[in-house]
């Protein structure tokens, strides 16, 4: 994992970025990054992504020659139910990447609040183990099914819902993580380390390190003076996952 880059950076075109686009870009070239990937939050119904992707591409070609940086566009988009769907529009032209991002739990009929699972859980309504189950299956059939713009798909955050609904990555048995990291590698997905969310551990980046998924490193920065900043959680995961 390469730490001169960041490949989740949002921007004033979500609703919580307070950095431009042009800010942005100009933080990652004076801390030396290669690539930046502008990823901004989007629904089902959100119609700024042409306009969005059209933005992003003023940067491409002037960066890469100026400052020898890589700009991508892309969308972070929540798994939407078990079945893997995805809360995003139907067109995406100029987006690189798509960000698949675990911010609910992936119900059967729909997307539910963490709290509700957490009750759930806590009334008997439903086992840890099930829980846990059904989000790494949800994530599974997300990232074999979420399309192919030209960069791919990449898994950001994984497991960041899970202490959000009083759980922990140490709970989740080898032999799902082995197979979850299995079909993240076999759909060709990057698979990011977020300084924000602190996960995935390092354990479950080895875990798909191991089984040949990339990963990449991202701040899921709403402001430019978190770009490509990675002291607390990417920098010592990348070292703990690398192979000996």
């Amino acid at each position: 994992m390469n730490l001169d880059e960041d490949y989740h950076v949002h921007s004033t075109f979500s609703d919580d970025g307070a950095s431009t686009l042009a800010e942005n870009v100009q933080a990652a070239v004076e801390r030396g990054l290669r690539t930046l990937c502008l990823a901004d939050h989007v629904r089902r119904d959100t119609a700024w992504v042409p306009r969005f992707a059209a933005a992003v591409d003023e940067y491409r070609e002037q960066y890469r020659q100026l400052a020898g940086l890589r700009v991508l566009a892309g969308v972070e988009a929540k798994i939407w139910d078990g079945s893997g769907r995805l809360d995003r529009p139907a067109a995406l032209d100029g987006i690189d990447l798509v960000l698949i991002a675990d911010h609910q739990f992936p119900a059967d009929n729909g997307p539910v609040h963490p709290a509700e699972v957490r009750s759930a859980i806590a009334y008997g309504g439903m086992t840890a183990a099930e829980a846990i189950e059904r989000v790494c299956e949800a994530t599974a059939r997300a990232v074999s099914c979420a399309g192919r713009p030209p960069g791919g798909v990449l898994l950001a955050h994984l497991f960041s819902l899970l202490p959000k609904i009083g759980l922990d990555e140490a709970m989740v048995p080898d032999a799902l993580l082995a197979d979850l990291a299995k079909r993240v590698a076999h759909a060709g997905a990057l698979a990011e380390v977020n300084e924000k969310w602190s996960c995935p551990s390092p354990r479950t980046a080895a875990a798909l390190a191991r089984a040949g998924a990339r990963l990449v490193a991202g701040s899921d920065s709403h402001h430019r003076r978190d770009i490509g900043v990675y002291e607390r959680w990417v920098r010592p995961t990348a070292s703990a996952a690398a192979p000996d």
